[in-house]
């Protein structure tokens, strides 16, 4: 009776893990989406000062310099909320905390300042290819024990 009550917690605490998985994961492309709309408003108004300028006196200026350099932020910033999302969906459950894989995505500064990252050996292309599949449905890419597409919902 023990192990029932074992297993049920088990399961709990999976189905919690995984719904807080599923909060971050929305939470990441949240950001993410409006990360983009910003680079998006700067490519807009940039073409709306090139326009106005290019029509008037030509475009040049430190204006130009500013909004490009936004740009170049943003674009970062994407970057960085893309290694969240694959950071995230690469978290698998195991009944004492949360684990994470090797962090095979993290950016280069971090390998190079952690000496155990920058010596650990990384699985080859065609081993993480093979541990991913795409829905069907709506192409998402997602581990092959996966059941349902966590982004549309449709049994895989």
């Amino acid at each position: 009776m023990s192990d029932f009550f074992g297993k049920l917690k088990s399961s709990a605490g999976k189905m919690a893990f995984e719904a807080d998985k599923m909060t971050r994961l929305n939470r990441a492309k949240g950001d993410l989406e409006k990360v983009k709309s910003q680079i998006q408003a700067q490519y807009i108004k940039l073409g709306d000062l090139y326009y106005n300028q290019r029509a008037t006196m030509g475009a040049t200026g430190p204006a130009y310099d500013e909004i490009c350099q936004e740009i170049m932020n943003l674009e970062q910033q994407v970057e960085a909320k893309n290694e969240d999302l694959q950071r995230i969906n690469a978290e698998i459950y195991t009944s004492q905390a949360p684990q994470t894989p090797a962090q095979p995505v993290a950016a280069p500064a971090q390998s190079q300042t952690t000496p155990t990252q920058s010596t650990a050996p990384t699985a080859p292309a065609s081993v993480v290819a093979a541990a991913t599949k795409f829905c069907p449905n709506c192409g998402k890419e997602m581990p092959v024990a996966t059941k349902f597409c966590p982004d549309c919902g449709t049994k895989v």
